[in-house]
């Protein structure tokens, strides 16, 4: 069960789950919306949302989780009920991970003790450590930043903390397709899809160097297929997500 489960199915299962939480819904409802809208079969669908409950408590959970949904689902723990709930999500998934262990069938789990380990880690730590809050836009600060005088900028810097603030940030990762970054590259030919410049140096491993870079990012939903991709020199990877004309990457 856990093992098929994607990252959007994950998430989508985790809002359902703190809709329970919350008392905003029954555990049948929120259940049928992830068999109807999302193909989950009904017991992978009260397995995660059984768990969620399990896991903000810190007690034990018996239906596994897979690495992926277990990170995700502790990311979004963090966003939405603070840290000391994460300490009670690890224990929990200690708990299980103790539990399966000793199963005569259960096999060992050392990717969510090293997962669980990680987060640890991560609460322990010596640096600063902050509850998540909505992140600012970085690129935003420094156009603000731009706008100062240098006089203020030099003050600020001063005074500045030289020590990074750590903060729990959920990303999700999609498993892309290696023949269609590859047959990308191959008819590109060293030849950049934009500038039409030849890539700016070769790779370590030999060959020149471009990115492979998704009209319609895959976040938005865009297919990993050859017809949304282009192969990108660096310079123009980076005006493909930050440039004012980023627009044009999607059409041409």
């Amino acid at each position: 069960m856990a093992n098929q489960i994607s990252a959007k199915e994950a998430e989508a299962a985790y809002k359902q789950a703190v809709r329970v939480w919350n008392k905003e819904a029954t555990e049948a409802d929120a259940r049928n919306i992830l068999v109807d809208k999302f193909g989950m079969n009904n017991a992978s669908a009260s397995d995660m949302i059984r768990n969620l409950a399990q896991l903000l408590k810190g007690e034990v959970y018996h239906r596994t989780l897979s690495e992926l949904t277990t990170r995700i689902y502790f990311d979004l723990i963090i966003e939405d009920f603070g840290l000391d709930f994460l300490r009670n999500a690890i224990e929990a998934t200690n708990a299980h991970v103790a539990y399966y262990e000793a199963l005569p069938t259960g096999g060992n789990r050392p990717g969510l003790r090293k997962l669980c380990v990680e987060y640890e880690n991560l609460l322990s730590s010596g640096r600063k450590l902050s509850d998540a809050q909505p992140r600012p836009d970085f690129q935003n600060s420094v156009k603000l930043a731009l706008q100062d005088t240098a006089a203020a900028r030099q003050a600020r810097l001063r005074d500045a903390d030289p020590n990074t603030t750590k903060v729990f940030i959920r990303t999700i990762a999609y498993r892309r397709n290696a023949d269609v970054v590859a047959e990308r590259l191959f008819q590109a030919n060293g030849i950049c899809d934009h500038c039409k410049k030849p890539a700016p140096f070769e790779r370590k491993g030999g060959g020149p160097y471009l990115e492979v870079h998704h009209r319609i990012p895959l976040a938005e939903l865009g297919d990993d297929v050859l017809s949304n991709t282009m192969a990108l020199c660096p310079n123009c990877h980076r005006e493909a997500h930050l440039g004012k004309n980023w627009e044009d990457f999607r059409t041409k």
